[in-house]
């Protein structure tokens, strides 16, 4: 396409109202990474909503000159900034475009980030960066000694039928929030806290976020606390004081490909046998960890990235834990031992997202119906022996077990 040209009609929405701390976090993160020109090109698109309707009206690009006092050209170049960095999304039909207005990225959340946290780092100078980091701290308070006794979602709320989805993405959004947690790896805190070095140790550095990304780490990859010790030190930068996410999620994979090739198995302490986890195959889904499921459906011997798999569909897609256990065992099932790729099953977990699919119950259920459509697709025409083309979707060996066990 052409550049930009005054003429050019726009409209701008959002799907959530930013607030104070949002245009704190773009004043004192984004706007040294992006300049100011960027800085108030986002600010105007954004003070043009509506405030209820989270969307502007229709305007010409000439406006946007007058309003910002920069020439189409570099208001074209400010937007190409707020684009690359996820600020905007930019849409374009017949002369009319479209910009869709994300949010800023949390103060935790942007440090975090391999790539901005270090790009800011080198626009301000690491002295500079400690001291913003200092503004956006939170008094912490300590709770050693404290037991948590929150009740996570499925302890407290019952199961509900499957039914149609209801999704709706046209609603004003909150960005920041927390998710339904539900845990089943047992990880002693206790253990991994007073394991760690001094020299390592910050209470405040183990946010709900790190908290949440070591759990996920340590029931997909079998670790135990002392692994996790390990994985967390070598994440620690003493000098930013800040705790990698993506590089922890890295560490734990190649502990687990050095342990492989070192000792013939995933974990430094023995994996649970089958008759020490629940015979029950409800129970079973929900607290196996999926090193341990993979092992059992092949044969002792689990690939790194079939463990990656287990992660993304996890922290990515947000399958509950025991849901992608269930995934990971139909899958492995109609493929006949093999397990595709991440591509494969970022699309049917998604599927599964949409459906509703939130626990272990479900996920059975939900099997069960796509048995059944199946079952009734079979009997009203002729039966034909098993080609890879009429294959069922669905042949689980443990899938009678299960409802003998629940009957």
């Amino acid at each position: 396409m052409e550049g930009l040209r005054g003429t050019d009609r726009f409209v701008s929405y959002s799907k959530a109202v930013i607030s104070s701390q949002d245009y704190q976090t773009l004043t004192l993160f984004y706007q040294p990474i992006i300049g100011e020109g960027a800085f108030v090109l986002y600010c105007t698109l954004a003070g043009l909503l509506d405030r209820q309707k989270l969307s502007s009206k229709e305007y010409l690009h000439s406006d946007l000159e007058s309003l910002v006092n920069k020439s189409i050209q570099d208001i074209e170049k400010d937007r190409h900034r707020l684009e690359a960095i996820g600020l905007i999304d930019t849409f374009y039909q017949n002369d009319q475009f479209i910009y869709e207005i994300n949010m800023p990225l949390s103060p935790a959340a942007f440090v975090n980030d391999g790539v901005l946290g270090e790009y800011l780092k080198a626009s301000i100078t690491k002295e500079r960066f400690l001291k913003m980091l200092d503004i956006f701290k939170t008094k912490s308070f300590s709770k050693k000694n404290y037991i948590r006794i929150t009740k996570s979602f499925d302890e407290v709320f019952p199961s509900l039928p499957l039914s149609e989805p209801e999704n709706e993405e046209d609603l004003i959004g909150i960005h920041n929030g927390n998710g339904v947690s539900v845990n089943y790896h047992p990880f002693e805190w206790r253990t991994f806290e007073e394991s760690i070095p001094k020299e390592f140790y910050d209470s405040s550095l183990l946010t709900k976020a790190v908290k949440m990304k070591i759990l996920n780490l340590a029931y997909v990859y079998g670790l135990n606390e002392l692994d996790a010790r390990d994985i967390y030190a070598k994440c620690f930068d003493e000098k930013t004081k800040i705790v990698s996410l993506s590089k922890l999620a890295t560490e734990a994979r190649e502990l687990y490909k050095l342990t492989s090739r070192k000792e013939g198995k995933a974990n430094k302490e023995p994996l649970k046998h089958i008759e020490d986890l629940p015979h029950d195959p409800l129970e079973y889904f929900k607290v196996v960890p999926p090193i341990q499921l993979l092992k059992e459906l092949g044969d002792g011997h689990v690939n790194a990235s079939d463990l990656r798999v287990a992660e993304r569909l996890i922290e990515d897609i947000g399958l509950d834990k025991g849901v992608a256990n269930v995934l990971l065992a139909y899958t492995f099932q109609i493929k006949n031992g093999n397990l595709p790729s991440y591509d494969y099953f970022e699309k049917v977990g998604s599927s599964w997202k949409r459906n509703q699919i939130k626990s272990v119950e479900l996920a059975m259920d939900y099997v069960k119906h796509l048995k059944s459509q199946y079952d009734q697709s079979v009997s009203k025409g002729k039966k034909t022996p098993y080609t890879k083309s009429n294959k069922p979707d669905i042949e689980i060996d443990w899938l009678d077990e299960y409802y003998n066990s629940i009957e």
